[in-house]
């Protein structure tokens, strides 16, 4: 049984752990304990180019809490986030064994014990992949703490199971996008890349993240056989959509997804979506289909059936850096806006 001492020893223990950039190889909690790819230590070198770093509680030798982030300077100020092309990341905790009560002391006291490691900052924020002990640890050391909603998929039921499930609008969509369009599997990063630049410059928009590293952390989930670009093309072999499908710890991720400006396609990205539900049912995954940031992206989602999903999205913002933000979203994002923020 484990001892409020014990417990107390986890968090003392935090203030001998250490901050710096490293790619993780040591024992630690990871994928094996959050079940988590975005913790996976191959993922945030291959997202950073090995500028990640992390903040460790360790319990004697063994690490039981880690919190890994990227570290930008803007305008003077210091921002703690996640790496681009991670859309969850947070605590990785150990609680081990005991009760429930038990586990959630520990995760509590150990995230405590992370947070409160950070170096100073100005503005931090992350998402969380669920409504967790973890939020609260959050919300006890100042933290704002608010829902942010996915929809999510299990896969390892029969396809014909989801295809009745999903919205007859939503498989309209699909059958006439199958008419026009042949699915490939894309080995060109550099084409994804190219593609997505392309549509966004005719949109007149700018892309939130990190584009030039994206064929490094492709090629590390092709290595891993963990990521798939999926190409709907045209018969001559134009394409007019693409999304980038990643995978791990039983989840498949909807993570990237661009479409041509063509006023005459209204399913490819429905169709590519059916595909990787396809793709998930063949290894035995859930997916997330990872994006609900309007009610519009909801109505789309929610037509291929699936269950709401809750996530925690956690920040703080020192009152300076708050108040120029605000003002700046204010005075230069047009009214309408939209933006390819995967941070």
């Amino acid at each position: 049984m484990t001892s409020q001492a014990s417990i107390d020893n986890v968090v003392a223990s935090a203030k001998r752990a250490r901050v710096g950039k490293r790619q993780t190889q040591a024992p630690s909690p990871s994928a094996s304990e959050s079940g988590l790819l975005f913790h996976e230590p191959w993922w945030l070198s291959a997202a950073t180019a090995d500028q990640c770093q992390d903040v460790v509680v360790r319990s004697g030798d063994e690490v039981v809490g880690r919190l890994p982030f990227v570290t930008h300077r803007r305008m003077g100020f210091t921002v703690l986030r996640m790496p681009s092309f991670t859309h969850v990341l947070g605590p990785a905790v150990n609680p081990g064994a005991g009760k429930p009560q038990t586990q959630l002391t520990r995760r509590m006291s150990i995230t405590r014990g992370l947070i409160d490691q950070l170096p100073a900052f100005d503005y931090f924020k992350q998402a969380l992949p669920s409504a967790s002990a973890e939020g609260l640890a959050f919300q006890d050391r100042g933290f704002q703490v608010s829902p942010q909603y996915t929809f999510e998929i299990d896969c390892r039921d029969a396809p014909e199971k989801i295809w009745d499930g999903m919205h007859f609008k939503t498989r309209q969509h699909v059958r006439r996008a199958e008419e026009k369009y042949v699915v490939t599997s894309l080995d060109s990063a550099s084409d994804f890349v190219q593609f997505y630049r392309e549509n966004l410059q005719r949109r007149g928009l700018r892309a939130f993240t990190a584009l030039d590293q994206f064929p490094t952390l492709a090629a590390a989930c092709w290595d891993r056989d963990s990521g798939e670009i999926l190409s709907a093309c045209r018969p001559d072999g134009r394409p007019v959509a693409m999304v980038f499908l990643v995978w791990g710890g039983g989840v498949m991720y909807y993570l990237m997804s661009t479409r041509s400006a063509e006023a005459d396609d209204n399913g490819s990205v429905s169709l590519l979506i059916w595909t990787a539900i396809q793709r998930a049912h063949s290894r035995g995954l859930r997916f997330d289909l990872d994006g609900v940031s309007t009610s519009g992206t909801a109505r789309f989602l929610s037509g291929f059936g699936g269950r709401i999903k809750i996530r925690l999205i956690v920040h703080k913002s020192r009152l300076l850096f708050g108040a120029l933000q605000s003002a700046r979203q204010r005075l230069l994002r047009p009214p309408n806006a939209v933006t390819a923020d995967f941070t």
